[in-house]
């Protein structure tokens, strides 16, 4: 290894996955952004005790591999900090996602007069509910824990106060990705900031 070496901060995702070069291996996933695809690390992180079921936000030091093989990660990683930890629902197959939810918590609002609704239905690639005045509908694309919503198209209505339902539409535009943390969907912006939590509507 060279003497080339950086601080940066990555992402560990809640699950490992088979290895590129030896299926009976299993690797962490990683990235540097929220919004980046996760690459597999053929190597463990020194000092990083990990554990599947949690997302990690790490501070690492990383330490450039001269001439890595082909399935070889460039950097060899050692923890400097734990950022954070937060236990996670598996996505895998996305049952917990799919169905009726009720906003419990939006950015910039303290107190919610009348929660905005939900409902996803992932077969069609579509969500409605009641924005907290108005009905609406979008479209949206997911893949992996990275989504993004249509513009919605909501009913006309007036209300006395449309403040809830601005800033829920708005919310929804800035999502990029989500988690589902101890039965609660969050949805996060680019840069990590919660837009919403949601609580999941029995039917």
């Amino acid at each position: 290894m060279t003497s080339c070496s950086v601080n940066k901060t990555i992402y560990v995702a809640d699950l490992y996955s088979d290895c590129d070069d030896d299926p009976l291996k299993k690797c962490l996933k990683i990235k540097d952004a929220v919004e980046d695809n996760w690459i597999l690390l053929n190597d463990q992180i020194e000092g990083f005790d990990y554990k599947e079921g949690y997302t990690y936000k790490i501070e690492v030091i990383g330490t450039k591999i001269k001439n890595p093989s082909v399935d070889e990660h460039a950097y060899k990683y050692k923890l400097v900090n734990l950022i954070y930890q937060e236990k996670t629902e598996s996505n895998v197959g996305l049952v917990s996602f799919n169905g009726k939810w009720k906003i419990s918590n939006l950015i910039g609002m303290d107190t919610l007069a009348k929660s905005p609704t939900l409902h996803i239905d992932l077969d069609a690639k579509k969500i409605n509910g009641n924005a907290g005045c108005n009905s609406y509908g979008a479209d949206f694309t997911i893949e992996g824990d990275q989504i993004n919503f249509g513009i919605p198209i909501a009913t006309k209505m007036m209300c006395t106060n449309m403040k809830i339902e601005k800033t829920f539409f708005d919310c929804l535009q800035n999502t990029t990705y989500y988690k589902i943390v101890d039965g609660s969907l969050k949805l996060y912006s680019k840069d990590g900031t919660e837009q919403m939590a949601c609580s999941k509507v029995e039917e």
